[in-house]
């Protein structure tokens, strides 16, 4: 290359840096001195970029080959769409509409470039390496010692008035299914072992450092470097939400643990082309964990059914090991909801909890829309209309409620008169009723919190005091509990959007699962690894009662096990597969 040819090349690649730059930077926040710092390094990014893809003939030669064209261009144009709708903060700063309209118009522009550049980045990886006979050990051992930091530091546990209530049931026998009844059973076998919340701190600890080490270990045998893996996993273990949560005392932890693991086994079951299940102790751990999954959170089981009906029809050589686990977890989850929880006089979900998000809705167009004098009344006959305002909270329906006015009941003598009022209310007042529900399910699409009073509610570090049971936390390292107490705060602080956000990591589940998808050769069984984790989220944004992380923990640990499991090389799925 001549120096004239390389000069144009740079120059080129710096003009289209600047304007990409300038647009990115724009799109979320005005010009002051910290924009133009990182501005700066995005600058220098995006010039290597840009010149790297100047000085090739092929610029995509994976992701646009003629075999792979007809899939990506598609994805690539929606993905940042919905990727700069997710994340786009108050936009005031943008003055005019003209503006409004060249700085998305050269955003869009760069995130395609950026998409199309980290799919084809991440499609030519293969970090071919050695194994190790102990490396099981590692990937286990390191965020098992990481994690236990934060049991020291906020000893025995965090919990909030739900893990209390589960606790009061694991000591009193009054059982009841509000939460799920079968992990507060699980909680009444482990405090007969240590009657202290610790007990079920340091089984999810060390569930959750099993889990992400199988998943490591299955990654390796793919042929992916063990000391890549390890060093990976030393991020795992200092994921702030990974370590907090490893001690907070919500179903919604060792569910997504479970589910997690589901997923692992997904990836085992989709890179043997079904060969996995031919072992018996394959089998029987498919089994249960297909039964925890099914048990440890309501919408559990609906997620399991579905599995199970997609896994008989892919894989419908492997037709009768399949359908015996799905008949087995179906029949023992009838039994024990069934008998089992009435001999046990259990008392039932409560109907408000299914109805959060049409129960947003009918307040939104209460306050702000149409009602027929027949849909009037019978609004009021659940709650004065005068109340529904006064409780209506957009990101949150748990103000109404628990508001003390709201009954319940005209709703669970006949749900069917309420869905078809809800559904009447809903066709005559579309927009409202759609705002209502964006703004309930934020959590799950929106990376960026939304302005007051939308919120996020994160972690607690702590157990809620003056609870009934005399349950307080023990400051066993004063040092290590400030220490642990500033990193989480830090986190939460200054990556607000990234780290504590569960939108994040439900984009780059579908990012990574859509590469995966075109890295290995476009088999669409390659999204069952990631399809048990969708389901749940879709089944959480369609019940959502609040902006509460914990609910859609679950993406978190299957985004990072994406982020390695498309390092495995393409022949080796291409191997497995043809």
């Amino acid at each position: 290359m001549s120096k004239t040819n390389a000069l144009l090349k740079w120059t080129g690649a710096a003009a289209a840096s600047g304007i990409a730059t300038v647009a990115l930077i724009s799109f979320y926040e005005p010009l002051y001195s910290l924009t133009f710092k990182i501005g700066f390094f995005l600058f220098i990014l995006l010039t290597l970029l840009f010149y790297q893809k100047l000085g090739r003939t092929k610029r995509f030669p994976i992701t646009l080959q003629k075999a792979n064209r007809k899939w990506t261009l598609p994805f690539v144009l929606l993905f940042p769409m919905i990727l700069m709708a997710s994340s786009a903060a108050d936009q005031s700063h943008i003055e005019t509409n003209i503006m409004v309209g060249v700085i998305y118009l050269l955003a869009y522009g760069t995130y395609v470039f950026l998409t199309l550049s980290l799919m084809e980045y991440i499609a030519g990886i293969d970090p071919k390496g050695r194994t190790s006979r102990f490396s099981l050990l590692f990937y286990i051992g390191i965020p098992f010692a990481a994690w236990m930091l934060y049991f020291i530091a906020f000893f025995p546990a965090t919990m909030t008035p739900d893990s209390l209530s589960q606790w009061g049931q694991a000591h009193s026998f009054e059982w009841s299914n509000w939460h799920p009844l079968v992990h507060t059973w699980v909680m009444t076998v482990l405090v007969q072992i240590w009657d202290s919340p610790g007990v079920m701190s340091l089984f999810q600890i060390a569930v959750l450092s099993v889990v992400w080490g199988s998943g490591m270990k299955a990654i390796e045998k793919r042929g992916v470097s063990y000391i890549g893996l390890t060093l990976f996993t030393i991020i795992v273990a200092a994921w702030p939400v990974l370590g907090i949560y490893s001690i907070s005392l919500w179903k919604d932890v060792l569910y997504s643990t479970v589910l997690f693991l589901f997923s692992i086994l997904m990836f085992k079951i989709v890179f043997s082309k079904g060969t996995w299940l031919h072992r018996k102790r394959n089998l029987f751990l498919l089994f249960l964990t297909s039964l925890a999954v099914a048990f440890f959170r309501h919408n559990g089981f609906p997620v399991f059914l579905f599995m199970g009906v997609v896994l008989l029809i892919v894989f419908r050589k492997e037709w009768k090991p399949l359908l015996l686990n799905f008949l087995a977890v179906v029949g023992i989850y009838l039994i024990v909801t069934g008998p089992i929880f009435s001999s046990l006089d259990v008392r039932s979900t409560e109907t408000k909890e299914a109805v959060g998000i049409p129960t947003q809705q009918i307040a939104n167009i209460v306050i702000n829309g149409d009602l027929t004098a027949e849909q009037e009344d019978y609004v009021a006959s659940i709650m004065p209309l005068e109340d529904w305002e006064k409780f209506y909270h957009p990101y949150k329906v748990d103000p109404i409620k628990f508001s003390g006015y709201f009954n319940d009941t005209v709703i669970g003598d006949d749900i069917g008169k309420f869905l078809s009022m809800w559904a009447g209310m809903v066709i005559r007042n579309p927009g409202l009723a759609i705002e209502a529900y964006l703004r309930e399910a934020s959590i799950v699409w929106q990376m960026h919190e939304p302005e007051p009073p939308g919120y996020t509610s994160n972690f607690v570090t702590y157990i809620y005091k003056n609870n009934d049971y005399g349950l307080v936390n023990k400051t066993i390292a004063p040092d290590l509990k400030t220490e642990m107490k500033e990193y989480l705060d830090n986190s939460e602080t200054y990556f607000l959007t990234t780290i504590w956000r569960p939108a994040s990591y439900f984009l780059a589940i579908l990012f990574l699962t859509y590469t995966a998808f075109i890295k290995y050769g476009r088999r669409g069984t390659v999204w069952l690894i990631a399809l048990p984790v969708l389901l749940s989220v879709g089944s959480v944004a369609a019940t959502l009662p609040a902006q509460d992380f914990r609910y859609l923990f679950s993406n978190v640990p299957l985004a990072l096990f994406l982020m390695v499991m498309v390092w495995i090389p393409r022949e080796e799925k291409t191997e497995i597969h043809e």
